[in-house]
């Protein structure tokens, strides 16, 4: 979750010193971070993959899609429902590529 500075309206950055976590702006606020052992609990049971010194955590309830879902059939599993999403793979002159993933299989296939 992203938290903001209450004094100047920053963005607050994940800062550790001597083992201690914070949360700290520019202007010279901080906030130190305190799991209750509710969220440690919590995170216990979730799967971490760490990368550099950000952690992720991912839970099947946090696997919420950003792209619409359309009717179109999967040419592997032939579900009905797929998400959609297009780029420009190609010069600005030509038509964008669109892309399509399975809701069921997580096949990814695309249409030019």
């Amino acid at each position: 979750m992203v938290e903001f500075c209450p004094e100047c309206s920053n963005l607050l950055r994940k800062e550790v010193s001597a083992g201690n976590k914070a949360l700290v702006c520019r202007c010279g606020f901080q906030k130190e971070l305190r799991l209750s052992t509710e969220e440690i609990n919590k995170n216990v049971r979730l799967k971490k993959k760490a990368l550099d010194e950000n952690l992720i955590i991912v839970s099947q309830e946090d696997k919420i899609t950003v792209h619409p879902i359309v009717k179109k059939y999967c040419p592997k599993c032939n579900n009905k429902e797929a998400e959609a999403w297009q780029e420009q793979t190609r010069s600005a002159d030509e038509p964008s590529t669109s892309f399509f993933r399975c809701l069921e299989c997580k096949h990814t296939w695309r249409e030019y």
